[in-house]
């Protein structure tokens, strides 16, 4: 497979088919010799290969240098094939390895003499050519110079390896091929955590960018940004992004892995910032957060700008001091939220954030990257719970406040229809006083008064049980039987499968509509046979009320004679439309008003049908 399309292939393998990758070719039998070696160590970056094979330079065992690798030190190796010539032959091909270095010159003999071939990671792809390997160099027996030598110039920035861990072997060309280019089974062991996490995350992270794109709040966005950080920094090594970078576009490679270092910390503060709310519940932490996300950002420009100039010492600082106030951030975070949380979200935090340590010195100390991937599934899975929670609260909190309004809306339509049906009982007092029936008058102002105090225990709440309306109900009648001395019966009813003390209902939510059949329905009929009937039953989830009179007619009413012929609509009528309405949780039709005629066509009073909802 060429290698660019095996890259390529990289970026679209799924985990399931990672098994299938690994059975083509076997790896197992791939030989690597180590080849011996010896190093000179020096800070002199005009030192000659000219120089070094002519002025006798001494070169010494590489137990001769501990410690670690710096920036500004050149690493020349003096690699010895004498013990490995019957191994090698005369034409085949072998590749040298040596690992990846930042800037890397391997010296071979040639017609011309002695030439470089370079192939670093930081090297111009323009001066490495096209089928460079960015671990070695490929070479035959005629390359070696003196028939036994290779000299290397070697070069690393970005990290400090143990100069004692340098390595040089040699692989077949053969081998080298069959090990680029398929799966071993350690391969496929290394991967897997890698592709599961890949797979699993890449899918939260599309359902968090969903629900960002669909609340647009921005605890989703820089979750789903930080997810997306953790997924290249982490995943690359997966797909062996960083490996095609480093080949083609190594400076790029280079700056990219310790950008991701700082869009993930970054992310990870502003998730915390607006999941806590911490400017209205964290004050002084959200100031911190503040100020470290100004100092992440002039970071992340500073080490692109070192990168780009190859001031990798300047780099290597900024990269330090980003990591030493992160890891006083993040203790000082933890201990300050534990002392100050205010609610469970601080614990999903605290929780993930010491998750994401673990994994992060677990591979610190064993070297192990799945401990790193477990700490950051960890932390994620964490993290979403947490938004999880905080989303539950949030919509308690909003139905709480919704059924607040409501009730509020409610009650400030009661008190538009208490007014009413007061002001109505006080003048029918008068009437009586102005006719000077002293005894109605009394007795009308007892039942008044008691009607007041139950109106006055349930104004607290928006609903009544139906037993208590009935009551009231039926000390309202009695009032307006008294007022108009009698000249009307009433009747209320309610079905035996009603729990009158089960069913709660708005409070004098049935009065205006008895009003209403008393005044503009009974009191304009002649004769002595005006009757009113009241009947409640539920059907499914409604409770349904009847009033029914046997009156002049909404017609005869609203006619020119009426004797009680209202200028508008009634007030009370109005407003418990309203409160029906705010009830309904459908636009449907809850009350339906019936005009009762006989065969000719003659008036037969009105039948009001009244749906209350009581789910």
């Amino acid at each position: 497979m060429p290698k660019d399309q095996k890259y390529i292939f990289h970026l679209l393998l799924l985990t399931i088919l990672l098994p299938f990758a690994s059975k083509a070719q076997s790896t197992s039998a791939i030989r690597e010799t180590l080849v011996p070696f010896l190093m000179l160590k020096t800070t002199d970056d005009s030192l000659t290969i000219r120089q070094v094979m002519e002025q006798g330079v001494t070169f010494y065992p590489l137990d001769s240098f501990p410690g670690r690798t710096q920036p500004k030190e050149n690493y020349w190796i003096k690699a010895d094939f004498e013990s490995l010539i019957p191994l090698i032959g005369e034409d085949s091909l072998w590749f040298f390895y040596t690992g990846n270095f930042d800037l890397a010159t391997c010296f071979l003999q040639s017609e011309e003499g002695i030439s470089p071939k370079e192939y670093g990671r930081l090297t111009p792809l323009s001066i490495k050519g096209e089928d460079h390997e960015s671990t070695g160099v490929f070479f035959k027996e005629s390359d070696l110079i003196d028939g036994r030598f290779l000299f290397l110039k070697l070069k690393r920035y970005r990290y400090h390896q143990k100069i004692n861990e340098f390595k040089c072997s040699l692989i077949s060309a053969q081998d080298f091929n069959l090990k680029a280019n398929y799966y071993s089974w350690d391969d496929f062991l290394f991967l897997a955590p890698r592709y599961l996490f890949i797979g699993a995350f890449v899918l939260i992270f599309i359902f968090t960018l969903i629900l960002y794109l669909s609340s647009w709040r921005p605890d989703y966005l820089f979750y789903a940004l930080y997810i997306l950080c953790l997924l290249m920094y982490l995943g690359f090594s997966g797909f062996r992004i960083y490996d095609y970078l480093y080949r083609n576009y190594g400076l790029f490679g280079t700056g990219l892995h310790y950008q991701l270092q700082y869009f993930i910390n970054l992310t990870y503060i502003l998730f915390a910032k607006y999941y806590l709310q911490t400017k209205i519940n964290y004050p002084k932490l959200d100031l911190a957060i503040n100020v470290l996300a100004v100092f992440l950002m002039v970071s992340t420009v500073l080490d692109g700008i070192f990168v780009y100039n190859f001031y990798f010492e300047g780099q290597h600082s900024v990269i330090n001091i980003h990591r030493l106030v992160m890891s006083f951030f993040a203790v000082g975070g933890v201990v300050y939220l534990f002392i100050y949380a205010k609610n469970l979200l601080v614990y999903f935090i605290i929780v993930g954030s010491l998750s994401f340590t673990a994994g992060s010195l677990g591979m610190l100390f064993t070297n192990n990257n799945n401990y790193m991937i477990l700490g950051c599934t960890l932390e994620l899975l964490l993290f979403g719970l947490g938004l999880s929670y905080k989303f539950k609260k949030d919509n308690e909190e909003k139905i709480m406040i919704k059924k607040e309004a409501f009730d509020n809306k409610l009650s400030a339509l009661r008190a538009q229809m208490n007014p009413h049906f007061i002001f109505n009982s006080l003048s029918s007092i008068q009437h009586l006083i102005s006719m000077n029936n002293k005894a109605s008058a009394l007795n009308y102002l007892t039942k008044f008064s008691r009607l007041m105090r139950n109106l006055l225990e349930s104004s607290i709440e928006t609903t009544v049980v139906l037993s208590e309306e009935i009551k009231t109900l039926d000390t309202y009648l009695e009032l307006e039987s008294l007022r108009f001395d009698g000249t009307f019966k009433y009747d209320i009813q309610v079905d035996d499968a009603l729990d009158v003390d089960a069913v709660e209902v708005p409070a004098l939510i049935v009065q205006p509509f008895v009003e209403n059949a008393i005044i503009h329905g009974l009191l304009n009929k002649q004769g002595a046979d005006k009757i009113l009937n009241i009947r409640f039953r539920q059907v499914n989830n409604q409770l349904v009320c009847e009033v029914e009179d046997n009156g002049v007619g909404r017609h005869a009413a609203s006619s020119e004679h009426s004797i009680l012929k209202s200028s508008r609509k009634s007030r009370g009528i109005e407003v418990t439309e309203k409160r029906l309405q705010a009830l309904s949780q459908r636009n449907m039709k809850n009350i339906e008003i019936i005009d009762k005629k006989d065969d000719q066509g003659n008036a037969l009073g009105t039948r009001v049908i009244i749906k209350i909802p009581l789910d």
